[in-house]
C-alpha cells in the first residue's frame, strides 16, 4: 500500500507544499503541515526510527518452557515472497531473501528435532506462477529433507489464509506447532494461527534490527526506508487482523 511509504508522504508534502507556500501569508497551517510531513518522512527513512519500529515488533514474547522440553513434531513454515518469475516449480532461485531465511530456520529446527514434519504454506505470488510452497519444498529437498517429511499447502495468499487452510488440511495438522516466520512478521502470524486453534511455539527467523551507529543512524537511507515500510505494513496488518478477529468472534457468538 503506497500510503505506508515515507516516500509517498514526502511526495504528498512536496505537491501540497507548492500551493501552501504560495498562500502561506494568509494560511500558515497548511504550509506548516507540509513542512512537518516532510520532516517526518525524512525521519522515517533513518535507521534511528526504523530500528525503533523493528524493536516493537521483533521483541520476543515469553515462550512456554514446554516448547523447549517437549518440542512440537510439526513445523509450519510461512512463505515470504519471491524476487523473480520462477522457471518452474523447482526453481527455488526465485525465492526472496525472507523466504530463504524462513526455510533456513525451518531446516535448523528439522535437524535439531529428528522426525519433524515440515508443513510449508504459501500459494502463487501471481496467477500462473507456481505456488511459493512448492519452491520452498524444492529448496528443502535440495538440502536433504526427504519428501516424506514435507507437506505443502498451495492455495493461500495471505497470513490469515495460511492459518485457515493449514487448520483444514487432511490429514489434520496437530494443534501444537512450531511456527516459523520472520521475527518482524511473528506477532501477526502468531495471532492468526492461535485464532485458528493452534498452540504456537514461535521460531523467529530473519531478524532485521541493527544497533544504531551514531551519527550514521540519523542519515536517511534506502535500507532504513525498506525497514520502516515493512514495519508499518506489519502494524497496519496486525491492527486489521485484530479487528477481523473481533468481528468473527462476535459473529460466532
Amino acid at each position: 500500500m503506497w500510503l505506508l511509504s515515507p516516500l509517498s508522504w514526502l511526495l504528498l508534502a512536496g505537491v501540497a507544499g507548492i500551493p501552501a507556500w504560495h498562500f502561506r501569508s494568509r494560511f500558515r497551517a497548511p504550509w506548516r503541515g507540509c513542512v512537518a510531513l516532510a520532516l517526518l518522512s525524512l525521519l522515517a527513512m533513518t535507521p534511528l526510527l526504523a530500528n525503533q519500529l523493528l524493536t516493537l515488533l521483533e521483541r520476543a514474547e515469553p515462550i512456554d518452557p514446554g516448547c523447549r522440553t517437549d518440542a512440537p513434531t510439526v513445523a509450519v513454515i510461512l512463505a515470504g515472497g519471491i524476487d523473480q518469475r520462477p522457471a518452474d516449480a523447482g526453481d527455488f532461485s526465485a525465492l526472496g531473501i525472507a523466504s530463504r531465511r524462513r526455510l533456513d530456520s525451518g531446516l535448523a529446527y528439522w535437524r535439531e528435532h529428528h522426525g519433524t514434519t515440515l508443513v510449508i504454506t504459501g500459494g502463487p505470488a501471481r496467477l500462473g506462477f507456481p505456488a511459493e510452497s512448492r519452491l520452498l519444498a524444492a529448496y528443502a529437498t535440495a538440502f536433504g529433507v526427504p519428501d516424506a517429511a514435507i507437506r505443502m499447502e498451495t492455495k493461500s495468499t495471505s497470513t490469515w489464509e495460511n492459518a485457515l487452510t493449514v487448520s483444514r488440511m487432511v490429514p489434520a495438522v496437530p494443534r501444537r506447532i512450531a511456527l516459523v516466520t520472520s521475527a518482524l512478521h511473528m506477532p501477526r502470524a502468531r495471532l492468526t494461527f492461535e485464532s485458528s486453534g493452534f498452540e504456537v511455539c514461535p521460531v523467529r527467523a530473519d531478524p532485521r534490527y541493527m544497533p544504531n551507529d551514531f551519527p550514521d543512524a540519523l542519515l536517511p537511507g534506502s535500507s532504513a526506508l525498506r525497514k520502516t515500510e515493512a514495519a508499518l505494513h506489519e502494524f497496519v496488518g496486525l491492527a486489521y487482523y485484530r479487528v477481523r478477529q473481533w468481528f468473527e468472534r462476535g459473529a460466532g457468538g
